[in-house]
């Protein structure tokens, strides 16, 4: 017998006029069809509208999920989110899938803002111009050092930047 499973998951970030972000965070499998949106505030980009539509998913109702993901409103992204978050959506009483479809959304707002960045570096195709333009955004965001194995005191890219 042949089992089969299919899953979708998509997470859309869709700037609006006011400024604000709208994310749509959608997950449809042979299981579960859930729907959750968002809406972002710059510049602290702080939640500012949580909603929650779960057509198949047993442990908790629609209209219960509706009613936890508000927890999320007045949250901002920025440190100590993960522990945030699973203190309002974790535990007993709480819901994973809405943990984990607010902390997806929030990655998608922040690769909304670094997605032009990545691009312009990587249309760079001289390695010393590279290597210069990875110093500068180093001096410029210091909390990057040492984030990753690409900055640590050891790595090329850290050598003679002295952070």
């Amino acid at each position: 017998m042949t089992l089969q499973f299919l899953r979708n998951k998509v997470i859309e970030v869709e700037p609006q006029k006011d400024g604000n972000l709208r994310v749509s965070w959608r997950l449809t499998d042979d299981l579960l069809k859930a729907e959750i949106n968002l809406v972002f505030q710059p510049p602290d980009l702080e939640i500012i509208e949580a909603e929650a539509q779960l057509d198949r998913f047993p442990p908790i109702s629609s209209s219960e999920a509706n009613r936890l993901i508000k927890k999320v409103e007045g949250i901002s992204i920025g440190s100590g989110l993960r522990k945030i978050v699973a203190g309002v959506l974790g535990g007993p009483k709480g819901c994973s899938l809405l943990s984990d479809a607010v902390l997806e959304s929030a990655n998608a707002v922040i690769l909304h803002f670094t997605r032009p960045g990545i691009e312009a570096g990587e249309a760079v195709t001289d390695p010393d111009q590279k290597l210069a333009g990875l110093r500068e955004r180093l001096k410029a965001n210091p909390r990057l050092v040492r984030s990753c194995i690409a900055f640590q005191d050891d790595s090329p890219i850290m050598q003679g930047l002295n952070l």
